[in-house]
């Protein structure tokens, strides 16, 4: 019925051009450096949002604020972003919505989200760190934070504890910072966790890397793809084809071999997860350790799910006032 659905959004797209004239905008779309963000980066590589018959310009940010920054701007329409942000994005009087939630499996093996410390800090557990004088790295005022929260109260005598946390705003310099040594612990996703263990520098080894925690007693929240409401009602069929577009790629993207996905894609990864690195500089050994994991098919965000974290960012303090209402804020009629 969807296929229906899409085909026919598809001619009448094309048959309003022709009568009208009318352009359809390049649709600004930001993506932040996390493996949810892949399918919509590899969507773009193998041009499936041209064969949708729409536009689509990406812009990378690995630092959040300043993804934040060109929303309200104008420079963009729309962004994947974690659930705090969206939630602080929209507090501010500009109006946004959720129009999906991206989610990912990792491989069996490996992690989705670390807690991790160089061995050379000698910190081998989590009550360690926190009874010791070491900065947690974090992204600020994020889900990570979120889960890293709950990680800390569900630690016993963890609330009696003063946890040091050093905030963060980009993803890839809290990484170089784990990898150079000069923090004695973060919180970072993957590929970030492989990389580090994996990657030695010209005459050097590989970061030895502890793993302090890989959070698999709580639940991560997924990532959301948060539109410009005024995107949104101006240019339906835009959204529609992005979604549908997405889901072709995550469902390619499951099928593929990995061969052929860092074949024909190890550039696209580079260029969202480490920005204006040189690809000749990755060696084999680096890229056969990280990992690819299985990408969910977009999905409804839960109101409990978003429940949580907005409660979570009012008792915090980053939200003065009310948070925006769920049923006000998402709109699922574009998933597939």
């Amino acid at each position: 019925m969807r296929r229906t659905r899409g085909a026919v959004l598809f001619c009448l797209l094309i048959f309003s051009v022709a009568v009208t004239g009318e352009t359809l905008p390049t649709l600004r779309f930001s993506l932040p450096p996390v493996m949810e963000a892949l399918p919509v980066a590899f969507a773009e590589e193998w041009g499936l949002f041209e064969s949708h018959g729409i536009s689509v310009k990406l812009v990378g940010f690995s630092d959040i604020d300043e993804r934040s920054a060109a929303l309200h701007t104008g420079n963009l329409d729309g962004l994947m972003s974690d659930v705090t942000h969206a939630i602080l994005d929209a507090s501010t009087g500009l109006e946004l919505v959720i129009t999906a939630a991206a989610r990912s499996r990792p491989q069996s093996g490996s992690v989705a989200l670390g807690l991790l410390s160089p061995a050379s800090f000698r910190i081998d557990t989590f009550p360690d760190l926190l009874a010791s004088n070491q900065l947690i790295g974090i992204l600020h005022r994020s889900d990570y934070e979120f889960i890293l929260d709950r990680l800390i109260e569900n630690t016993p005598g963890g609330d009696e504890r003063s946890a040091k946390f050093g905030h963060f705003t980009d993803m890839l310099q809290l990484a170089a910072m784990l990898g150079a040594q000069w923090l004695g612990s973060a919180v970072l996703p993957e590929p970030y966790v492989s990389y580090i263990a994996a990657y030695a520098p010209p005459g050097g080894e590989p970061v030895k890397l502890v793993l302090l925690s890989d959070f698999e007693d709580l639940v991560l929240p997924p990532c959301v793809v948060l539109f410009r409401q005024s995107f949104v009602d101006n240019y339906p069929e835009v959204v529609e084809a992005f979604h549908a577009a997405i889901s072709e790629a995550i469902v390619r993207l499951n099928q593929i071999s990995r061969n052929e996905l860092v074949e024909t894609g190890l550039e696209v990864a580079v260029s969202l997860f480490f920005q204006a690195a040189d690809v000749e500089l990755i060696g084999q050994d680096v890229l056969d350790a990280l990992p690819i994991p299985t990408f969910e098919l977009l999905s409804t965000l839960e109101s409990d799910e978003y429940d949580r974290i907005a409660r979570w960012v009012l008792t915090k303090g980053y939200l003065y006032g009310n948070s925006p209402d769920y049923d006000e804020f998402v709109d699922w009629q574009f998933l597939p």
